[in-house]
Parts: C-alpha cells; sequence; structure tokens
C-alpha cells in the first residue's frame, strides 16, 4: 500500500471513530426525554388532521377525554369532578346508550334507548342500598331489585 493510500485510509477511519465514538454520543445526550408535557389541551388527529381524541380540562378545571368516530361525532366522552368522574357513550348520532357516574354518595349506571334517549336500565348503588330497575318503552318501571 503506497503511503498516501495508508494517509487517506487512516484519516478515514480516524475521522468515522471520532463521529461514532464522540459526536454521535453528543448528539444523543443532547437529546431531552420529555418525562411530562404540560398543555392546556392535547388533539390527537388522523391522516386527515380530522380530530379523533381530545384531552384538556373543562370551566371547573377538571378533566376531561372525548373520543370522536370517523365522522367527526363525540362517542366517548369521560369527566372528572370534585365528586368523582363520569363516563358517557354515544351513537354514532352523538345521542347517549350508556352512562357510568360516580358521586360522594355512591355510583350509577344507566343504559337509554337509541331512539328516545330514555333509560331502559338503571343501577345505582349508596352507603346503604343499591337498586337495579328495568324499564319499558314508556319509561315504566317492569321490574327491580330490591
Amino acid at each position: 500500500m503506497k503511503a498516501l493510500e495508508r494517509i487517506f485510509l487512516y484519516s478515514a477511519l480516524a475521522i468515522l471513530f471520532f463521529y461514532v465514538f464522540l459526536v454521535d454520543g453528543n448528539v444523543e445526550s443532547k437529546v431531552a426525554i420529555q418525562e411530562e408535557i404540560r398543555a392546556r389541551s392535547i388533539v390527537i388527529v388522523n391522516d386527515a388532521g380530522q380530530e379523533v381524541v381530545k384531552l384538556l380540562s373543562n370551566d371547573e378545571n377538571n378533566g376531561v377525554v372525548i373520543i370522536y368516530n370517523k365522522d367527526g361525532t363525540p362517542v366517548v366522552k369521560m369527566i372528572a369532578s370534585e365528586s368523582g368522574g363520569m363516563m358517557g357513550v354515544s351513537n354514532k348520532d352523538g345521542n347517549p346508550v350508556a352512562l357510568m357516574g360516580a358521586s360522594e354518595s355512591g355510583g350509577e349506571m344507566s343504559v337509554k334507548s337509541n331512539k328516545g334517549g330514555k333509560a331502559v336500565a338503571f343501577m345505582t348503588v349508596n352507603k346503604d342500598d343499591g337498586v337495579i330497575a328495568v324499564f319499558n318503552k314508556n319509561s315504566e318501571v317492569i321490574g327491580h331489585l330490591p
């Protein structure tokens, strides 16, 4: 190997060594890993730029999560409050069909019909007892415990 070729080869190896072990390591060490993200709201969008998930705080400074379907209709809402939380699931038109919530006294869950939004089944519990009720299309109780 000629002297000029050796100088070129050793110079290229030295530069490569410098880059791999010194420069590249410094670049990676300067990348900050976010342990926490703070924002008033975060919106996740799909490839078309349409909102699919939204994280925010409401007027009472409680947390809210909203999930949208492909038509942009909110179909899931989760809300925190001082006394507990609430989650609602809606149909494709945005009408609530299932609700679940917690309060200071207990919790409740209801299933609503798609048409009128009236409850067809309801369950609640508090510190003393619980109730399960089923309703007909006229909102009359057709069965309950206790």
